[in-house]
């Protein structure tokens, strides 16, 4: 799986963190197509509603359905049922959820594909949200630091089958090291040296990111709030294409 040849646009995974309708087909329009992939959250998900998927699909995008699910295991294999009718090609769940939770979507999304002979999503298990660092984490209760934790719930990922991993670019090295190469890592958390970081404390540079043996970016503020869209993603593209050069 992971020798899966992957294109330079399939690199970059814009994140639309709207709750509008009319936003998102401006947004497909002006993405013209440079990217393959776009992420779809819960603001969206919540503020405009399931439809919103075809919509995204109908401009000849695939579907990053980031739900971030959690819950106990027999919950969450309702919840992958039903999204696994929606044609989405990745998903994302908190690896906090637990190693059972994490193989009963697995199974589940697994069988259903079989059934229906169709490709299964992409499972990507999240670690720690890139707003989080060590101080939150120590109010939380954790006993590790931020590091730490990441790796013990890559580990967890990567027992578990999950696809791939979501981290900060600041843990792909260490990942890589520690877990290898058999699976996909897509870092959130990117930012230019002259983008603002807002709600996130653990960012890196796109450079930074693929470098390290990150498999995919995933960008929004810093390309959607943009004038020129396009021009941004031709820019994000190009420092992709120099990092994985001088990998």
């Amino acid at each position: 799986m992971k020798g899966k040849k992957l294109s330079l646009k399939d690199r970059l995974i814009v994140s639309l963190d709207t709750n509008n309708k009319s936003d998102v087909v401006s947004m497909c329009r002006k993405i013209s197509g440079k990217v393959s992939t776009l992420k779809l959250g819960l603001e969206l998900i919540y503020g405009v509603g399931l439809d919103v998927i075809d919509t995204v699909k109908s401009f000849g995008y695939k579907v990053m359905l980031d739900a971030k699910l959690m819950d106990i295991p027999n919950t969450i294999e309702g919840a992958v049922e039903a999204i696994g009718g929606l044609g989405v090609s990745a998903v994302t769940l908190h690896t906090l959820g637990g190693k059972q939770m994490l193989i009963s979507t697995r199974e589940v999304m697994e069988k259903q594909a079989k059934l229906e002979a169709k490709l299964k999503p992409l499972l990507f298990g999240v670690t720690i949200l890139t707003s989080l660092n060590d101080a939150d984490l120590k109010a939380l209760g954790f006993k590790g630091d931020f590091f730490q934790s990441v790796l013990n719930l890559s580990k967890i990922a990567v027992e578990s089958g999950m696809d791939g991993i979501v981290c900060s670019p600041n843990e792909v090295d260490a990942i890589r090291k520690k877990f290898g190469t058999c699976f996909y890592i897509a870092t959130p958390g990117i930012r230019l040296p002259e983008d603002a970081a807002w709600d996130q404390k653990r960012i890196n540079t796109p450079e930074e990111a693929m470098s390290s043996g990150a498999d995919f970016i995933i960008v929004g503020r810093s390309i959607t709030t943009r004038k020129d869209v396009g021009g941004t993603i031709d820019l994000y593209l190009e420092k992709i294409e120099r990092a994985l050069g001088h990998a």
